[in-house]
């Protein structure tokens, strides 16, 4: 680790309130979405083929969406999300480089996960506009499922991107398929040469793949 950044994680948690807690912080994101997603799976009844599609639809937009969510907000910058610039850019990146992606209490999750009220505004903005509209022009099914799915979509970036923060061969990447590629993948983007360039997909990388900026990891040569 250099020492540019481990001055950094020195300042960073210096800043951090004594009452913040990891735990509660995971805990508040994952109770809310569960609850919602929960919620509108209850309101499901005799799907139709046809409103499976919408889940699918909402998750493929999820997946355009966080690509481009992180990459134009995350990586550039505009005045109204400056605030999103700075936690991502100004903090997240100073904290963890390609060198050193390991969280080291769980004090640091502050700099892991989005804050907790972001949750709250996608569901307010984003997730009840849609299942409401949806379920007044098509059905009570398509609204469900629009809700299921943005949240879902919420969560799960959050899961996948805490574990690309895991030591290598952590447990949960050997459990869940897919999660050490993800983790690899992401180390390429932490790399202050790439992180404007590639790898903007934290979920599955299909944005990154139709745009053309997929970066995998550089193979060593057979000696």
């Amino acid at each position: 680790m250099t020492h540019a950044t481990e001055d950094f994680r020195q300042r960073y948690r210096a800043g951090i309130s004594p009452r913040y807690s990891g735990p509660l912080h995971a805990i508040w994101v994952a109770s809310i979405g569960i609850a919602v997603m929960i919620y509108a799976a209850s309101q499901l009844a005799q799907v139709s083929a046809t409103e499976w599609l919408v889940l699918v639809f909402t998750l493929l937009l999820g997946n355009v969406g966080e690509y481009s969510i992180h990459k134009k907000l995350g990586h550039q910058k505009w005045p109204p999300a400056k605030l999103f610039y700075q936690r991502h850019t100004g903090d997240h990146h100073s904290f963890f480089t390609e060198n050193n992606m390991l969280w080291s209490t769980s004090r640091d999750w502050r700099v892991v996960l989005f804050p907790g009220w972001l949750i709250l505004v996608v569901i307010t903005l984003i997730g009840l506009p849609g299942y409401f509209a949806l379920g007044s022009l098509v059905s009570a099914n398509a609204g469900a499922l629009w809700l299921t799915g943005i949240v879902g979509t919420y969560l799960l970036y959050e899961l996948v991107h805490f574990s690309d923060h895991l030591p290598h061969g952590h447990w949960l990447h050997r459990l869940v398929p897919g999660l050490s590629t993800m983790a690899a993948l992401h180390r390429i983007h932490h790399d202050r040469r790439h992180m404007t360039e590639v790898n903007f997909n934290l979920t599955f990388p299909l944005t990154d793949w139709v745009m053309g900026t997929l970066k995998h990891p550089e193979r060593t040569p057979a000696k």
